[in-house]
């Protein structure tokens, strides 16, 4: 293994990797695949610039302990489980010249972790949850620009760099509040406290308020819909007194045509048309001789009548 060979990350990179392995980095894994980050960008030096290169990664468990947060920290709480050969990724860029490698990070952006053992998807990496786990580097030197993944007699391992202050657990949520103030800090999509992870979002409506979860902020409520009280029979409103004479209705009291008798032709002389109590057209009359009990007038105080039919406020 060549020594002259120089592996590091590039400079912002390496400030962010060092600030979260001072709080015991963590990483999300789930089914569908996650990122990393800080993201895995490595300026590498010392290459020779007329050869053919090609990188690999692959993340290894970094010990045999199954770890648990407790109290504000990690600590060890049993036996690792039982894991394979780690799974090696080619860099996408295949087999390139030294100088080309040496001209632009070497960034492993595609890569992502998951924590199903199942995953067909050639990007991801199994990882369990709860281990401790460190990126790895390897250089490979080949004599032609043969398909990466394909082993040749004359690929050999140049160099293979794990730098310590990568490691980190992967973990199905954060267990650190630290860790995922600093996540929400640096990393531009990562969800935030209360956003978009935390509610789901619900449907806009008319007659309700809705909660904006990508700003977290939430509209005032709209007054609910008054509900009006319904009375039967309907009481008809007051009217001024009619303008008729000798009119024995009491000019006080609200006229509800449903509560008075109407008159006979039986009793009127034949050709003489009787004097109609109402100041507004009635149906046709009763023809038939039988009697109707009288019915009591209906004195409804104004102030009743305000409480039975409130208004309608409409929203």
């Amino acid at each position: 293994m060549s020594i002259q060979v120089q592996i590091s990350l590039k400079e912002e990179q390496d400030r962010l990797w060092k600030l979260f392995h001072s709080h015991r980095n963590e990483m999300i894994v789930m089914k569908s695949g996650r990122k990393l980050f800080p993201k895995l960008e490595y300026v590498i030096r010392g290459l020779s610039q007329n050869k053919l290169y090609a990188m690999m990664l692959h993340i290894e468990q970094s010990d045999d302990c199954r770890y648990k947060f407790s109290s504000g920290e990690w600590m060890k709480s049993g036996k690792a489980e039982q894991h394979e050969e780690p799974k090696k990724l080619w860099h996408p860029d295949g087999v390139r010249s030294g100088k080309d490698w040496m001209a632009n990070p070497i960034c492993f952006d595609r890569v992502k972790i998951t924590n199903s053992v199942d995953s067909s998807n050639a990007s991801m990496i199994f990882l369990h949850s709860m281990h401790k786990y460190t990126p790895v580097l390897s250089v490979y030197e080949s004599q032609s620009e043969t398909p990466i993944g394909i082993p040749q007699p004359s690929t050999r391992l140049v160099t293979s760099v794990r730098l310590d202050y990568t490691e980190f657990i992967a973990v199905t949520a954060y267990q650190n509040d630290a860790v995922k103030k600093l996540k929400i800090q640096f990393n531009p999509y990562a969800k935030r406290e209360g956003s978009q992870g935390d509610r789901k979002r619900r449907s806009p409506s008319a007659d309700d308020s809705t909660t904006d979860e990508s700003t977290s902020q939430v509209s005032s409520p709209q007054p609910k819909k008054s509900i009006t009280a319904f009375v039967y029979p309907p009481l008809m409103p007051r009217l001024p007194p009619p303008v008729f004479p000798n009119s024995h209705f009491p000019t006080s009291t609200p006229i509800n045509p449903f509560i008075y008798t109407l008159p006979y032709f039986s009793q009127f002389t034949t050709g003489v048309q009787p004097p109609n109590p109402f100041p507004f057209p009635l149906g046709s009359p009763c023809f038939s001789p039988l009697s109707f009990p009288s019915q009591p007038s209906v004195k409804v105080e104004e102030k009743d009548q305000e409480e039975i039919e409130p208004e309608i406020n409409v929203v």
